[in-house]
């Protein structure tokens, strides 16, 4: 074996040999190794780290697929809850809200109170409903002239005229989702009534009078479901009533207005 030159050398000069690997100055034979080792080892944790993010990759791909899927099964979810078959079903309600009045010449300070509404319906098609409802409609009036004095004694200043009856719609439907659009029209018949109070030596006095007679509305409105069965809703009804109170005022009269009614419903 032929002794490298440098260990000759130190040797000559201090009598002994560095503790220097034999290999510290031949580097191109043996750091090439040790290169390959470090490439070998930044190779697998290379490939560990593409195991790992493919790994990720395929399991976020997973979770979005299950996602999609899921969408339409909510979908079909909220249908089931919010849209149910209505057709063949009857369906009750009540509203309550604002009543503006007809202006007459013969009546003074008319102020509207409140108007009601009860409905029962039949649900034909999904988009015809038969109607039959009730409706009632309050005002408050200046107490007329017209009334003889004899017959209360001595009036109140105030006297109140009610409005109410049965009547039948029919109801168009538009129906989105949970959501359903409606307009209809129907006739019914109202009574109207005069309520005049007074006083009469001490005693209390009341002086009532009625007029019946065939009326006409229009409605339009829209229904929320909150639930399968429940649905909360916006009303809009009009009211062309005429009625003859002759006996107290002279002439006729339009008993009619505008109501403006919160409903409730419920489906069965």
């Amino acid at each position: 074996m032929r002794i490298p030159r440098t260990l000759i050398s130190q040797f000559r000069t201090t009598g002994r040999l560095a503790a220097t690997p034999i290999w510290a100055n031949d580097p191109p034979q043996h750091t090439g190794a040790f290169y390959c080792t470090e490439q070998i080892f930044r190779a697998g944790a290379n490939g560990i780290l593409q195991e790992n993010v493919m790994s990720m990759k395929i399991c976020c791909s997973h979770l979005v697929l299950a996602l999609v899927a899921l969408i339409p099964m909510q979908a079909v979810a909220q249908v089931n809850m919010f849209e149910p078959e209505r057709v063949g079903r009857w369906y009750m309600s009540g509203a309550v809200g604002a009543f503006n009045e007809e202006t007459n010449s013969q009546l003074v300070n008319q102020e509207g109170y409140f108007g009601l509404a009860i409905n029962g319906g039949y649900r034909l098609t999904p988009h015809i409903a038969l109607e039959i409802d009730g409706l009632f409609a309050s005002q408050r009036i200046d107490t007329p002239t017209t009334i003889p004095p004899s017959a209360l004694g001595t009036p109140e200043g105030r006297a109140s005229l009610y409005s109410g009856g049965i009547g039948g719609l029919v109801k168009f439907i538009l129906p989105l989702d949970r959501v359903e659009l409606y307009v209809g029209g129907g006739l019914g018949l109202y009574t109207t009534t005069l309520l005049v109070e007074g006083d009469l030596l001490g005693a209390h006095t009341q002086l009532t009078e009625y007029d019946t007679d065939v009326g006409f509305q229009a409605v339009a409105g829209a229904d929320f479901y909150v639930s399968r069965r429940v649905s909360l809703g916006l009303e809009y009804r009009r009211l062309k009533l005429d009625a003859n109170l002759d006996a107290l005022i002279p002439g006729d009269l339009d008993m009619g207005g505008d109501f403006f009614l919160a409903t409730v419903r419920g489906h069965f």
